[in-house]
């Protein structure tokens, strides 16, 4: 039994998966909802195994690409449940856990893509053609006028902010006909944790989000009076 969340997105949730199927889940979704919901999520889990009498294996976090606080805040939490409860935590990169829901949409070569600020977004590829099981891809960071690609059969992703309002216009015409909205959520990635628990990890200091992007902060400016 695996206790999973995701807070890379504007959604928290937190899941738990047993053998290929979700026992429960709970979400939310708003500004700053991670760090409100988050604990509140957790505790709910950790009562409901309790109420079934049995007790989570292993924790699973999606560690990224994603929302800058949103990972810091979900893996510093899932960090300290992991410690507490002295169980593994399995990071599952964010597009992997998109890629793991449209598994059954799906036949060729697909991007995954997730907003990241300004005109920047993140992308991944994934090849849907030969297997239905999911590789960890390259992480690539670009601007999204470069996201269309002559080999690329299929776009899935978020589309929000800024992101979703060049999806509307013409320039996006090509990326916006194959593209389908997913959101990234615990289920998917307590599930696709289940095959991975070899990855879970008991020594958490060299466990950093997947920002797959610098972030420089910016140049203090004095005021002006």
């Amino acid at each position: 039994m695996i206790i999973a969340c995701d807070t890379s997105s504007a959604i928290c949730s937190v899941a738990i998966s047993h053998q290929g199927a979700v026992f429960w889940e709970n979400q939310a979704k708003g500004g700053q909802i991670h760090i409100e919901k988050l604990s509140l999520f957790l505790k709910e889990a950790l009562e409901y195994c309790k109420s079934i009498g049995t007790q989570p294996e292993a924790l699973a976090i999606a560690i990224g690409p994603g929302s800058f606080n949103g990972l810091r805040i979900g893996l510093a939490t899932m960090k300290a449940l992991a410690v507490a409860l002295n169980l593994p935590l399995i990071p599952i990169p964010t597009t992997d856990a998109m890629a793991f829901g449209m598994m059954d949409k799906f036949d060729g070569i697909a991007r995954a893509v997730i907003y990241s600020h300004r005109n920047f977004v993140h992308y991944a590829d994934y090849d849907f053609s030969s297997s239905k099981s999911i590789l960890t891809p390259e992480f690539s960071y670009a601007t999204w006028d470069l996201l269309h690609a002559s080999h690329i059969d299929h776009y899935f992703g978020t589309a929000d902010r800024g992101f979703e309002t060049w999806l509307k216009e013409t320039e996006a015409l090509e990326v916006q006909s194959k593209f389908v909205n997913i959101d990234s959520k615990a289920s998917f990635v307590a599930l696709l944790a289940e095959s991975r628990t070899h990855l879970g990890q008991v020594d958490l200091d060299e466990l950093e989000p997947l920002y797959n992007a610098v972030y420089e902060a910016k140049k203090w400016v004095p005021p002006q009076f």
